[in-house]
C-alpha cells in the first residue's frame, strides 16, 4: 500500500521504512542535541510535544472537512496528516516507544480483524 494515490517517487513496501528513518533521525536529534534543532524542543519536552500533536490533530481535521466543497486540497491534507505523524514520532522517540511497536499493534489489529 503506496502513501501517494499514485505511489510516484517510492517503491512497493517502503511504507514503513520512511517511519523507521525519520525514528532515527530523531534519536540521533536526541543523542547529538544539536544547537537549534526543533526536534531537541519537542524531545525535552513532553507538554511540548501534547501541544504540537494536539495542534497538528486539530489542523488535519479542519482540512479534512473541507472534503466535498471548492477549497478542498487533497495536498493540503496530506501536508497535515505529514505534521501529525512526524510529531507523534517525536512523541514517541521522546518516551523511549520504539516505532516498530505501533506497527507490531497495527499488524495484530489487522490479523484480529479489529
Amino acid at each position: 500500500m503506496s502513501a501517494s494515490p499514485s505511489g510516484a517517487g517510492r517503491g512497493a513496501g517502503d511504507d514503513a521504512a520512511i517511519l523507521r528513518e525519520l525514528e532515527a533521525v530523531l534519536k540521533d536529534r536526541l543523542a547529538t542535541r544539536p544547537e537549534g534543532s526543533y526536534a531537541v524542543t519537542l524531545l525535552d519536552s513532553t507538554e511540548k510535544v501534547q501541544r504540537k500533536i494536539v495542534e497538528e490533530a486539530f489542523e488535519l481535521c479542519l482540512e479534512l472537512g473541507r472534503s466535498g466543497r471548492e477549497d478542498f486540497a487533497p495536498e493540503r491534507v496530506a501536508a497535515e496528516a505529514a505534521d501529525l505523524v512526524f510529531h507523534v514520532l517525536a512523541g514517541l522517540v521522546g518516551t523511549g516507544v520504539p516505532v516498530a511497536a505501533v506497527l507490531d499493534e497495527l499488524a495484530r489489529r489487522r490479523v484480529g480483524g479489529r
